[in-house]
């Protein structure tokens, strides 16, 4: 562009603004705080009473089998002999039931879906049948996307976007910088968690790190990442011991060339410093090192004590899902300094033959039996029962839980035994927060084919836990409208997911 037609426009553009013309475009996009709320959308956002206070989000890393879980509908694949009927017909299912020794029947109506089917919750989620209290908070979402492999489908679901996005980001570092930014405590301990497993040996080629990733946002929006069979560097780490006594002269020292970079981007020493993206991460670890007590405070030993678990007949020298959840509910009801978001990815009692916990391509039923209701068993063991009220517990009120995985299972069989991956159509799940009995039930569902008919999008999703936190979700960082099917405006798409994710009617 010629420097003259860039100020003519630019000319125009003043002479507009100055008429009092196009003052409604200008003013629709004021800066606000990331997560701000603006005000033509106070309305469409959650009451109060039923926004939560926090989040537990279990990832169930390798792909739950739907059809014995969350979405089991017996009207579909009989006559093929696929869907819930592919190892049901086989025994296999009930192979597993009696070897983990689940009583009752084995599936229980939950709610019609989106196509007027009865959706079943199956037998390997006979933990949460066993709580009908949770059961009258929980919604199950139909999600779909086209990405078969793990290390393109754990990411879209973490992040709700596709690796190379410039705004991919896991859910924890917008809370991270959300909260951070209004509540700037110097010393708390983060807002965000990620808890891992150290024999997850996929994690690194998977994409499973996905959850700590942070996109445009700035590097203090890092969530804090701990493997918690493995917590010995870290705990060593926090000691600072390779700078012994010296440590607040080791703070000072960083601190004063962080105070030197920034007077070398100010304009002849004057106004605010240019941005500095690499500057402001090298800031925010300087600070998270200088506050390293902070969070050994919150990190009490007793949770990195080695327990060993047992489910279905098989036993684990090391049971990390339920040190990571005794932890998850430390840090999320921590009385002082209480995380607002927590991530456990789970990789079960005992690995999947595919990898994680849920990977089942060589046997399907018992594996997804054992892990799914060991995880399930555990979870609700640090969820307050009516009348129970244990500070120490969950309180579905306060907390919203999130079970999320990268994809569901073929509804045919891979070889004798197993299913393999299947991102077309696959359940998502929320319980508590804002999900009260009124919300109970299914959006979403699938055909004969195992393909979604009607589905939410993995942004939606995400959108929804944001929203159960009274963030707004709409900005550079995080998501747009074009993410939520059949919305044209940003207060549009809001109401769409809180309703068909949260199943909360404005």
């Amino acid at each position: 562009m010629k420097r003259r037609d860039f100020l003519k426009g630019a000319g125009l553009v003043t002479a507009t603004a100055a008429s009092g013309l196009g003052v409604s475009l200008w003013g629709m996009r004021q800066a606000r705080a990331f997560g701000e709320v603006p005000k033509e959308a106070e309305g469409a956002m959650l009451p109060l009473e039923l926004q939560a206070e926090n989040i537990l989000e279990i990832f169930l890393y390798g792909g739950v089998s739907q059809y014995e879980s969350f979405y089991c509908v017996p009207s579909l694949g009989e006559a093929s002999g696929t869907q819930w009927h592919a190892y049901l017909k086989s025994g296999h299912v009930q192979a597993a039931v009696d070897q983990c020794a689940f009583q009752g029947p084995l599936t229980e109506p939950f709610a019609a879906d989106s196509m007027g089917q009865a959706v079943h919750l199956g037998p390997f989620v006979m933990p949460l049948r066993e709580r009908p209290d949770v059961m009258e908070r929980t919604r199950v979402s139909v999600s779909a996307h086209d990405l078969e492999p793990h290390e393109g489908a754990i990411p879209m679901m973490l992040g709700g976007r596709g690796l190379g996005h410039p705004a991919f980001s896991g859910l924890g570092a917008h809370v991270q910088r959300y909260f951070l930014e209004r509540f700037n405590t110097p010393g708390r301990a983060p807002y965000s968690y990620a808890l891992m497993s150290n024999g997850a040996n996929g994690l690194p080629t998977d994409n499973v790190r996905s959850v700590v990733s942070i996109g445009m946002h700035p590097g203090a929006a890092r969530p804090l990442a701990i493997k918690v069979d493995a917590a010995g560097d870290l705990t060593s780490l926090l000691a600072r011991g390779t700078v012994g006594q010296n440590r607040a002269q080791y703070d000072a020292l960083m601190q004063g060339y962080i105070d030197r970079y920034h007077e070398r981007l100010r304009w002849r020493g004057e106004g605010g410093p240019l941005r500095a993206p690499r500057l402001g991460e090298l800031e925010a670890a300087s600070s998270s090192i200088a506050n390293a007590q902070a969070i050994s405070g919150v990190l009490e030993p007793q949770f990195f004590t080695k327990i060993g678990g047992s489910n279905c007949g098989d036993n684990a020298g090391t049971d990390a899902m339920t040190m990571n959840l005794k932890l998850a509910a430390h840090l999320l009801r921590h009385p002082t300094v209480p995380a607002r978001y927590v991530c456990i990815v789970d990789t079960g009692l005992l690995s999947a033959d595919g990898g994680g916990g849920y990977d089942t391509h060589g046997e399907n039923s018992f594996t997804q039996a054992r892990n799914l209701s060991h995880t399930l068993r555990q979870l609700l063991s640090v969820v307050n029962a009516p009348g129970e009220n244990n500070p120490a517990k969950l309180d579905l009120d306060k907390t919203l839980i999130v079970l999320t995985t990268e994809f569901g299972r073929t509804p045919f069989k891979q070889g004798s035994q197993g299913r393999n991956h299947w991102p077309y159509g696959f359940p998502v799940v929320f319980i508590g927060g804002p999900v009260r009995p009124s919300g109970k039930g299914v959006f979403g569902a699938c055909g004969e084919d195992g393909r979604a008919t009607v589905a939410s999008t993995p942004q939606e999703n995400r959108m929804a836990a944001l929203l159960s936190l009274g963030i707004w979700p709409f900005a550079q960082e995080s998501f747009n409208v074009s993410d939520v099917p059949g919305a044209t405006t940003e207060v549009e798409a809001a109401l769409l997911v809180q309703k068909r994710q949260l199943g909360v009617v404005a």
